[in-house]
């Protein structure tokens, strides 16, 4: 499967922007717009991942500390470890920006994060239409830095995909990932049905109205 991007969701930028249903001036939107085609212009998304076979919850090749992965994953027979990027141009246009215009700079910045969300989110699509077909089932994607998954085996995880070698993806000695707009993930695949975790505000009709999140709250648990 290759790295996919498909039309960005305005209300997930809102959401990286800090939008709580405040009225949105036409200059935020036209800077949106023009930040979603410069970035539709100059990504080039790139992704590789391997699945191997799980035995009590570990693999041979990729590490996986704490509770909440090893709970993400149980019951799974196999894991899904995927790594994805933006690519270089990309960076060096946030780069260029941060010196030049910073209120541009920000909301490329969060035009940048759902391209790459969006990518990772359609290659999860993807995946579980093909282990549909199998009579298999996804679990819901998992990444260093959520619950107790240490940022600290992104590395381990990178020099087992090759990521450098194969998409150009490097890890730095303080476990960040370069270029600044990459992903790395796990995921389950099992015989039986997963419970996934609920989709997020931005996906809302009424995501900018919405007088939950006026008041910083949401209506699903």
């Amino acid at each position: 499967m290759e790295a996919r991007l498909s039309k960005l969701n305005e209300n997930e930028i809102l959401m990286y922007l800090g939008h709580r249903g405040q009225e949105i001036t036409d200059e935020i939107k036209a800077q949106i717009t023009s930040c979603i085609r410069q970035v539709e212009e100059v990504v080039t998304p790139r992704l590789v991942y391997r699945i191997v076979p799980l035995e009590d919850g570990k693999t041979q090749e990729f590490l996986l500390d704490g509770n909440d992965v090893a709970r993400e994953l149980e019951g799974c027979n196999r894991a899904v470890f995927l790594a994805v990027t933006l690519g270089n141009q990309i960076e060096q246009l946030l780069m260029k920006l941060e010196i030049r215009n910073l209120a541009d700079a920000v909301i490329m910045d969060a035009v940048a994060s759902v391209a790459v969300e969006n990518i990772c989110n359609n290659f999860e699509q993807d995946l579980r239409v093909k282990v549909g077909l199998e009579g298999e089932y996804l679990t819901s994607r998992f990444s260093p830095g959520y619950g107790d998954l240490p940022l600290t085996v992104q590395g381990q995880w990178c020099n087992a995909l090759n990521t450098e070698k194969r998409i150009g993806l490097v890890v730095t000695t303080n476990h960040l990932m370069i270029p600044r707009k990459s992903v790395t993930a796990v995921m389950g695949i099992s015989d039986t049905p997963q419970k996934l975790r609920p989709s997020g505000c931005e996906t809302c009709n009424m995501f900018r109205n919405c007088e939950y999140r006026k008041d910083g709250k949401h209506c699903h648990e």
